[in-house]
């Protein structure tokens, strides 16, 4: 099972796949990690794939590959799922550098890194806040071969963003907040998001580091079954 409110609250579950070995499945391209989503929430089914279109047809890195299925849970038929890529490092995935274990030095110190900013970060296994509170997930290196090398080095550099972001000289495109901070891919979440009204766009989103690259990056993007007015909570 995966999922936060999803898994918890709702009656259709999602549900998180590992394969023994990559496999391609429904001609998706190869991966040994599979979600299926239950969009319980979003009874046409068909936000998050309305959002991974568009981010493709700007021509976004990264976006999942994903397909409908009828899914069956030992022998028993649970509904209609879509079968996504999971959000993992990897070629034709996110694509940055593989940390041989044990790094601890750099510059294979410096990336690459999968990030997740998330309200629900204190429930994963490794996470970290900033001095102004904002919670992050670290995804990659994984939660059994991350060292503390590693976990110093991410927060650290997380911390260098928030204070150039407020330092008086943030606007400075040298020493500023885009020091650190890749505009463009940010420029193109915020645009999916906004145009298809996403209210989760800041609860979960995902950010990678490349090594020998101090600019963080946003995406890929995710989790739109609350969109396009389909949020309660709202109104």
């Amino acid at each position: 099972g995966r999922g936060n409110s999803t898994w918890h609250d709702m009656p259709k579950k999602p549900y998180r796949i590992k394969l023994d070995k990559k496999a391609s499945l429904l001609g998706m391209p190869e991966s040994k990690n599979w979600v299926l989503l239950a969009n319980y929430a979003d009874k046409t089914l068909m936000r998050n794939e309305l959002a991974f279109m568009l981010s493709r047809s700007i021509g976004r890195a990264f976006t999942p590959a994903s397909r409908y299925v009828e899914a069956y849970l030992n022998g028993a038929y649970i509904g209609t799922y879509q079968l996504v890529e999971q959000i993992k490092e990897g070629k034709g995935l996110v694509d940055i550098e593989e940390q041989p274990k044990g790094t601890t030095s750099l510059p294979d110190l410096s990336g690459g890194y999968l990030i997740e900013q998330d309200l629900f970060a204190n429930g994963e296994p490794v996470y970290f806040y900033t001095a102004k509170n904002m919670p992050f997930v670290v995804k990659y290196p994984d939660e059994d071969d991350i060292n503390q090398a590693q976990k110093s080095y991410i927060k650290s550099h997380f911390q260098k963003l928030e204070d150039a972001l407020y330092a008086a000289n943030y606007t400075d495109p040298a020493n500023g907040y885009r020091k650190y901070f890749d505009v463009e891919t940010y420029i193109d979440f915020y645009i999916i998001n906004e145009v298809i009204g996403n209210p989760d766009a800041f609860r979960s989103t995902y950010m990678f580091k490349k090594r020998n690259d101090d600019k963080i990056y946003t995406g890929p993007v995710w989790d739109f079954d609350k969109a396009a007015n389909n949020d309660n909570r709202l109104g």
